[in-house]
């Protein structure tokens, strides 16, 4: 699977909702106004089970990435949170079979599993970062 992280000036690194909404929603292109964006990640963020993000502010912005000079416009998910979007909620997310064998460990991927299932299954003891750092180094 493939997670684009955007690094800022400051080294802060990044996942463009439109990573998150492909993932989620199997189509890469959402419209600001007509999937409710900006709503929806507040409602999301309101699901997780910690108060860490609460009161973050969502907003479309511009990025342009230089190596081919291209301009898009997107929201930029910190990368933990993104981490805690795709982690969290399992409950709401997927069956109860499913949730039960994720929390046990026992989780067998399948063939025909999403790609949401399969990310959150990972992050339950990786993090995006940690590849990060070993890519760096």
């Amino acid at each position: 699977m493939e997670v684009e992280v955007c690094a800022n000036e400051n080294g802060k690194h990044f996942v463009r909702h439109n990573v998150y909404w492909w993932i989620e929603h199997k189509h890469k292109n959402p419209d600001p106004k007509y999937d409710c964006i900006l709503q929806n990640l507040k409602n999301a963020v309101d699901r997780l089970p910690t108060i860490r993000w609460s009161g973050y502010r969502f907003r479309l912005e511009t990025i342009v990435f230089s190596e081919d000079d291209v301009e898009v416009e997107s929201v930029l998910l910190p990368l933990a949170m993104f981490e805690d979007l795709m982690r969290g909620n399992l409950d709401s997310r997927f069956n109860a079979k499913l949730i039960e064998e994720i929390k046990s460990g026992e989780y067998k991927p399948k063939l025909d599993d999403s790609k949401n299932i399969k990310l959150c299954v990972w992050l339950q003891s990786n993090s995006l970062s940690s590849l990060l750092s070993s890519n760096n180094s």
